[in-house]
């Protein structure tokens, strides 16, 4: 009895998963308008995707999340990367925890940066027919939006205190705080030339009460 329920249970976890990821991948729709929220809500971070990777708009930067802990007394730790490392691991092992891992961050910043279809649509429209965009600013910059970003912003700080508590079990940490590296892509036209430097900005959030949480870091 109790495996038929688990079997059960399983396929509705299964399918439910499969309806939520299909409607997260579909071109805009009205259904996809209507329950935005609640389907980004539900993939974002650990689950999300992209198609980036492919014209008209590819992804042309590398980015990287480092993050310092400010501990009692008010010394602070060295920048900590916690990028490279992660993905080392998932490419060693794609079967692992690691490969959910380094998603959330990656999602992370996708939530923190990318525009949702409806305010990409709504902004295109604002430029076609040369709009005031102060007329609609409480659009683009409505509720949805901003509670999407502190969710995201939440789970990377989460994320990244975790990983802090990990290389620094014994210390009274007080705060964090994160920095974003971007790096952009070498261009086509520069492919031979060494001395190229590619350019780099960094994006820095603001210092973090540090919350208690579980080292998941080895």
């Amino acid at each position: 009895m109790i495996k038929k329920v688990l079997i059960i249970l399983s396929l509705f976890l299964f399918v439910g998963h499969l309806m939520f990821t299909v409607l997260y991948l579909t071109p805009f729709n009205p259904v996809k308008a209507k329950y935005s929220f609640v389907i980004n809500g539900y993939m974002e971070p650990v689950f999300s995707q992209n198609w980036r990777l492919f014209a008209p708009n590819p992804a042309s930067t590398n980015n990287k999340f480092l993050v310092r802990a400010e501990f009692r007394g008010g010394k602070k730790s060295d920048w900590l990367d916690l990028t490279t490392f992660m993905i080392k691991k998932n490419h060693n092992n794609r079967f692992t925890p690691y490969n959910r891992l380094v998603r959330i961050q990656r999602g992370a910043f996708t939530s923190l940066n990318q525009t949702d279809e409806v305010t990409l649509k709504i902004s295109k429209k604002i430029e076609e027919q040369n709009l005031n965009r102060e007329d609609y600013e409480h659009i683009l910059e409505n509720e949805r939006t901003k509670k999407q970003d502190e969710y995201a912003l939440d789970a990377l700080n989460r994320y990244a205190q975790s990983y802090v508590r990990s290389v620094y079990p014994n210390k009274e940490i007080e705060k964090t705080q994160i920095i974003v590296q971007e790096t952009k892509a070498k261009p086509f036209s520069e492919k031979n030339n060494e001395d190229f430097e590619r350019e780099v900005n960094l994006h820095k959030f603001e210092w973090e009460d540090y919350t208690a949480v579980s080292p998941v870091f080895d």
